[in-house]
C-alpha cells in the first residue's frame, strides 16, 4: 500500500492524494511519469526528491521514513511490508502517571506467533530490546498515548518503530469505545476468560500479588495477554474494510495470521471472587 501513497511527500496532503488517485495517478510510478503534468516546476522538482528518497527507503526496509511523515491515521498503509515482524503489546502498570510516578508490571506481546508475558525487571527490558531490535511494527490500542511513552520513559529506550494505535484506527470504522466493548461487539473475534476485569482491576491485581495473594500474578498475566491476542485479528479486520474503501487501489489482502497461541496461565476464580468482594483473604502471620 505504500507503493500508492503520496502523503509523506512534502507539499501532498489527503485531497491532493485523492485527487492523483482520482486522474489515475495511483502508484510512485505513475506520479514520477506526470509530474510536470500535475505540478507547477518547482513542486515538480520538490516531489521527485521526495521519491527518490521514499525508493531508497522502502528497499532499504527503512520504514520509520514513512512513519515520520504520515499522520498516525494513516500508518496501517505499512502493514503490508512489516507484517512478517508486528509486535502487538500491551502493558499495565501501577497506576496512569509516567514514570517515576509509576512503573510497568507485566508487558505482553504477541511476536512472530509467540506469545511473551513478562514481569521480572530484567526480562521486560530483554524483551523489549528484543523488539527495538527486530520488530518492523508495533500495534497497540491507546498505546499512541500511554503504552509506549510510558516504556521509553520507564526504560530509555527509542521504540521509534512504525506504530499503528488501533483505537485511533478502529474509530475511522465507527467502532468505538474501549477494547473489550469493540471485541463484544465482533463476536466472530477471539473472546476471553477476563471479560470483565479492567485496568483499575489490573492495578488492584498487581498490589495483591505484592501483598502475596496466590495467584493474582497469575491472574494479571492472563488479563494482559489477553488484550494482547486480541490486537492481532482486529488489525486484519481494519486493514479489510481499509481496502473496501480504498477498492481503486490494486492492494492485495493480507496473509492469514498464523493461529493464536494458547495462554498458558489463567485466569483465578478465588483471586476473582477477591477483586469482587465476594471473598476476603489474610495475611499469613510472619508475612
Amino acid at each position: 500500500m505504500i507503493n500508492h501513497s503520496f502523503l509523506h511527500l512534502p507539499g501532498i496532503g489527503e485531497t491532493t492524494e485523492k485527487r492523483l488517485w482520482d486522474q489515475g495517478v495511483r502508484s510512485w510510478d505513475d506520479l514520477e511519469s506526470s509530474l510536470g503534468e500535475v505540478f507547477g516546476a518547482k513542486k515538480a522538482a520538490t516531489v521527485a526528491a521526495g521519491l527518490e528518497e521514499s525508493r531508497a527507503a522502502f528497499e532499504s526496509g527503512e520504514y520509520k521514513y514513512f512513519s515520520q511523515r504520515m499522520k498516525g491515521a494513516h500508518m496501517w498503509r505499512l502493514i503490508p511490508e512489516c507484517q512478517d515482524a508486528v509486535a502487538y503489546l500491551d502493558i499495565e502498570t501501577t497506576g496512569l502517571g509516567f514514570p517515576p510516578q509509576s512503573h510497568s508490571t507485566t508487558i505482553a506481546v504477541l511476536f512472530k506467533g509467540e506469545l511473551f508475558v513478562e514481569h521480572e525487571p530484567a526480562r521486560k527490558l530483554a524483551l523489549l530490546e528484543r523488539l527495538e531490535a527486530e520488530a518492523k511494527m508495533v500495534v497497540t490500542f491507546n498505546g499512541i498515548c500511554f503504552d509506549m511513552p510510558f516504556l521509553r520513559h520507564e526504560t530509555g529506550l527509542e521504540l521509534r518503530m512504525p506504530h499503528v494505535d488501533l483505537c485511533v484506527w478502529l474509530r475511522r470504522h465507527d467502532l468505538r469505545g474501549g477494547l473489550k466493548a469493540i471485541q463484544r461487539a465482533l463476536p466472530g473475534v477471539h473472546q476471553r476468560s477476563s471479560m470483565d476485569i479492567d485496568g483499575f482491576d489490573a492495578v488492584r491485581l498487581w498490589r495483591m500479588h505484592k501483598r502475596g495473594v496466590p495467584r493474582a500474578l497469575e491472574t494479571l498475566m492472563t488479563y494482559n495477554a489477553e488484550d494482547s491476542l486480541v490486537l492481532q485479528p482486529l488489525m486484519h479486520i481494519a486493514f479489510d474494510r481499509e481496502l473496501e474503501r480504498h477498492a481503486h487501489l490494486p492492494v492485495r489482502s493480507l496473509n492469514e495470521p498464523p493461529a493464536l497461541p494458547r495462554i498458558e496461565t489463567d485466569v483465578c476464580r478465588n483471586v476473582y471472587a477477591l477483586l469482587r468482594g465476594e471473598e476476603t483473604w489474610e495475611v499469613p502471620e510472619g508475612w
